[in-house]
């Protein structure tokens, strides 16, 4: 054999050699078809708007806005104030997941706890002043095939661990004044305030012109500025899962309160004692039937629905 001939044979040997070592032509192929699969079954981050909308039955709820049908009794009535919190926003798909979404930054959101201020009262001063911004959707980014999308869950207020602390220099929006408790207890996780048109009559049959409704953890200890851990007794934070959800470009269906479902069964003119309105006391006569309309237990009623009534998809 020449030196010619040995060289050849040589080269031959050797790509075979690193042909058996990278499993051959076929083997190739099949590494470039996972990558493939594995391009097209990656999801990406996809910005969402979930718009939300407040209703009284089919009126929606604004300042001027008469609302009709209200409560027990059938009053009419217009809102004084009309705005509540929701955090841990999370989408549920065809296929059985659950997403957690993040929430944008700007002034009705918090990225780093996940809420988000839904305010539907549009002039200041219990609807007697200017015209003021309104918030009626929350930006979202999730990680999620929107065309997968068929349903969301979330929870009404603010989460314990962004609940307690001094609201008055904390940043939005947490930082709205009407909806301050004793910042030991928090915020208020909603404020739904109207005015009935035949007034609210107290137990000394004197009247008052607002029928109130605070949701907010009650029975809450500890000093927050003192470093102590605040721990309440009634959380009261409602969870609220929605089916039957569908993304139509960037948007989502519509997520309606509607205040008539909630105060169903609740004679918005007759003030119980205490608090005028519900504001979330176990000991408070006016809350039960509220609580058993958002899915919460009650000291002083039988909580007959298992879930919330008062939030739907449009």
């Amino acid at each position: 054999m020449n030196q010619t001939t040995s060289l050849k044979t040589g080269l031959a040997v050797a790509g075979a050699l690193l042909l058996t070592a990278c499993g051959g032509g076929s083997s190739s192929s099949d590494t470039t078809s996972t990558a493939s699969t594995a391009v097209a079954t990656t999801t990406t981050t996809t910005s969402l708007t979930i718009p939300f909308a407040a209703k009284a039955g089919t009126t929606d709820i604004n300042c001027d806005a008469t609302l009709t049908g209200l409560g027990s009794s059938g009053d009419s009535g217009k809102v004084s104030d009309f705005a509540f919190y929701v955090h841990g926003i999370t989408l549920k798909t065809s296929d059985g997941k659950s997403v957690a979404a993040t929430l944008d930054d700007n002034d009705f959101q918090d990225p780093q706890y996940g809420v988000a201020l839904l305010d539907f009262q549009d002039k200041t001063d219990a609807c007697t002043g200017s015209v003021k911004t309104t918030n009626k959707a929350v930006k979202i980014k999730a990680a999620v095939d929107p065309t997968t999308v068929t349903g969301v869950e979330f929870t009404v207020g603010v989460p314990s661990t962004a609940n307690h602390h001094n609201a008055s220099i904390s940043r939005a929006p947490y930082n709205r004044s009407g909806l301050f408790w004793a910042w030991q207890s928090g915020h208020k996780f909603m404020r739904l305030d109207v005015n009935p048109t035949a007034l609210v009559t107290k137990l000394d049959t004197t009247t008052t012109k607002t029928f109130n409704l605070h949701l907010g953890s009650t029975g809450c200890t500890g000093d927050a500025t003192t470093g102590a851990v605040v721990t309440c007794t009634s959380p009261n934070r409602p969870s609220v899962t929605l089916d039957g959800v569908k993304v139509t470009g960037t948007t989502t269906s519509t997520i309606v309160l509607d205040y008539a479902k909630l105060i169903a069964g609740t004679n918005i003119n007759i003030d119980t004692g205490g608090a005028i309105g519900c504001m979330s006391a176990q000991d408070d006569k006016d809350c039960p039937t509220i609580f058993n309309n958002l899915g919460l237990p009650h000291l002083l009623g039988s909580t007959t629905n298992t879930t919330q009534q008062a939030f739907s998809i449009q």
